[in-house]
């Protein structure tokens, strides 16, 4: 489940929502379920149908008959009330689910919610989750959607490496030169033709999306120029360059002018050149693990085996550059560049990228291995940064590491650990690895399995053998292929029936809730300003289809086109006679 506020992009103003609403637009009560907010405000009215803006639930659930995992989407139904009080969204949760049938039991089988981190959502006093584990249960066990605790980890060591805010600084800068005037974009393009480069737009850094977006803002500024692509062929760092000395120099307005300055004085920055390819190749590792976060079907073990790949890169990157990463190609440049200016006989050497001089610790870049010596100011800005970041990625995703914790919820992800076949000791040391685990996930689940009729003893002993099982003749399978064809082939799903309910529960644990940020944005596609009029309805079947239906190459349209011909409430076409069974009979000369 996913909440997001988004009343502040259709109301108005403060000052112009305190203004008496005329009775003519007040809603009546017949029309309550698709309200209107009026606002007087100039002697004109403004109307904001609110009906539409909806919450997403996703229900993640097993089905042993199929696929391992199976969603199922539903939004908030209009008698959701005010989505910002805990207890609103949970009625108007359970509403939801209500569509899948009273026979399903979904609460009853409930062991785990996700969100992102507002207090309404996983708040342990009056949040929902404290509703749900007031009426389902203790052992609910509530999940900080993982991609959402990744972007809070950056933003916490953008606050506190200035560095790394410098870079944010210089990105936003570029990309609100260009966003906000129409004219200077122009130029920037005119500019890239007369360098023989293909400018893109810049990106933003700044909003709520998640981290792929600046990894992609520090591409575009670093892309390299030509068909090789060697780094002193002019790219967009270079059109970028001389249209902010450009408008530094002819530029009317101030605030322009000197925000020219001041992105064309750091972009001369030879420590700061290195640590924009260094952040690169650090936000490069990132978004990989980001957008494993955001598949639809990523499961628990794929999430603790990504982030403890992520540490052991990052912790990499403080003892030698990322082999072909940005930083590398940089710096083998810088030191070409050198030996090239030395052979010919050159005193005064000049340091380029994407033939801009660049200046400062330039030099010490251009030297065989980077010291703190040559470079301190680049060398203590990444080592602040790596420290940082593993710092704030190990607190946010501690309840998936080693790491002790007090919390019973905690303690029960962590405990799944046992299932992760690729981390299992020798055999001579499996027959009591991860026995300890095993009890306290019996005991912490203890009601949700004794519902659906799992024997604790049967268990333990379906654990040992399934370890035995698995390490001798399918260790070399990935976690879905294992896991699918345990739960859903025979004889495993009935020979492991009962050890398999935790299975199931860990494959069902809600790790992300991109799905969920999915349907916001299918919903800002569909219902756009152009397509204002549709019902509430028709948007709803609209994201469903778009979330949820086949691909375009598999959808066969002929059945909804011989629909909307043949059952509309008026004709469609006097003369359609229907859809032919058969292509016509004879050549293509006789059709002629």
């Amino acid at each position: 489940m996913s909440k997001r506020t988004i009343d502040s992009f259709f109301r108005p103003a403060a000052s112009a929502a305190s203004v008496p609403v005329p009775e003519s637009v007040s809603p009546s009560d017949d029309d309550a379920d698709e309200s209107e907010v009026g606002v007087a405000k100039k002697a004109r009215t403004y109307n904001f149908r609110e009906d539409w803006l909806r919450e997403f639930s996703w229900l993640r659930y097993c089905k042993q008959s199929s696929s391992m995992n199976c969603e199922y989407c539903s939004s908030y139904p209009r008698t959701a009330g005010n989505t910002k009080f805990a207890d609103s969204v949970y009625d108007a949760t359970k509403e939801a689910f209500q569509h899948l049938g009273t026979e399903t039991g979904w609460l009853e089988k409930t062991v785990a919610m996700g969100a992102d981190g507002a207090a309404v959502n996983l708040g342990h006093k009056g949040g929902v989750i404290a509703l749900l584990q007031a009426e389902a249960g203790a052992f609910i066990v509530p999940f900080h959607c993982m991609p959402h605790r990744l972007e809070l980890a950056m933003l916490s060591v953008q606050r506190k490496i200035p560095m790394v805010d410098h870079v944010y600084n210089l990105l936003n800068m570029v990309w609100k030169t260009y966003h906000f005037s129409s004219k200077s974009m122009r130029e920037l393009r005119a500019l890239g033709e007369e360098l023989g480069v293909r400018v893109n737009v810049p990106g933003s850094v700044s909003g709520t999306r998640w981290l792929p977006h600046v990894n992609r803002a520090l591409q575009t500024l670093l892309k390299p120029g030509g068909k090789d692509k060697h780094l002193q062929n002019p790219g967009q760092f270079t059109a970028v360059y001389y249209h902010m000395e450009h408008l530094t120099a002819s530029s009317t307005n101030a605030d322009i002018a000197g925000r020219s300055r001041k992105v064309k004085k750091m972009m001369e920055d030879g420590s700061f050149v290195g640590f924009c390819h260094f952040l690169a190749d650090l936000f490069d590792a990132i978004s990989k693990f980001s957008f494993l976060l955001q598949r639809n079907d990523v499961i628990l073990p794929q999430a603790v085996n990504g982030i403890e790949n992520l540490l052991a890169t990052i912790e990499a990157m403080s003892v030698r550059c990322k082999p072909g990463g940005r930083l590398a190609e940089l710096l083998a440049d810088l030191q070409a560049q050198r030996r090239q200016q030395e052979g010919e006989g050159e005193t005064h050497l000049l340091y380029k990228f994407q033939g801009i001089t660049i200046q400062g610790e330039a030099a010490g870049l251009g030297k065989e291995g980077l010291s703190m010596a040559s470079t301190p100011k680049l060398q203590q800005a990444v080592r602040a940064t790596i420290d940082c970041t593993l710092l704030h990625l190990k607190q946010r995703f501690s309840s998936l590491l080693y790491e002790e914790s007090t919390s019973a919820s905690a303690k029960a992800v962590k405990s799944f650990k046992i299932f992760s076949h690729d981390s299992w000791p020798e055999q001579r040391e499996l027959t009591d690895y991860g026995a300890e685990e095993l009890d306290f996930l019996l005991d912490h689940f203890s009601s949700v399995l004794t519902r659906n009729g799992c024997d604790f003893c049967l268990a333990r002993e379906e654990f040992q053998s399934m370890k035995t099982f698995i390490i001798r003749n399918y260790m070399d399978k990935s976690y879905h292929a294992l896991w699918g064809m345990m739960v859903t082939k025979l004889p495993f799903c009935s020979d492991y029936k009962n050890i398999l309910h935790l299975v199931h529960i860990m494959l069902v644990l809600p790790v992300s809730s991109a799905i969920c940020e999915r349907g916001f944005s299918a919903q800002k596609r569909i219902k756009s300003d152009v397509r204002g009029s549709l019902h509430v309805d028709t948007v709803e079947d609209l994201i469903r289809i778009s979330m949820e239906g086949p691909s375009l190459q598999e959808f066969d349209a002929k059945e909804a086109v011989q629909t909307w011909f043949s059952q509309g409430k008026r004709s469609r076409r006097p003369n359609y006679k229907g859809w032919p069974s058969e292509p016509p009979s004879g050549t293509q000369e006789d059709l002629l």
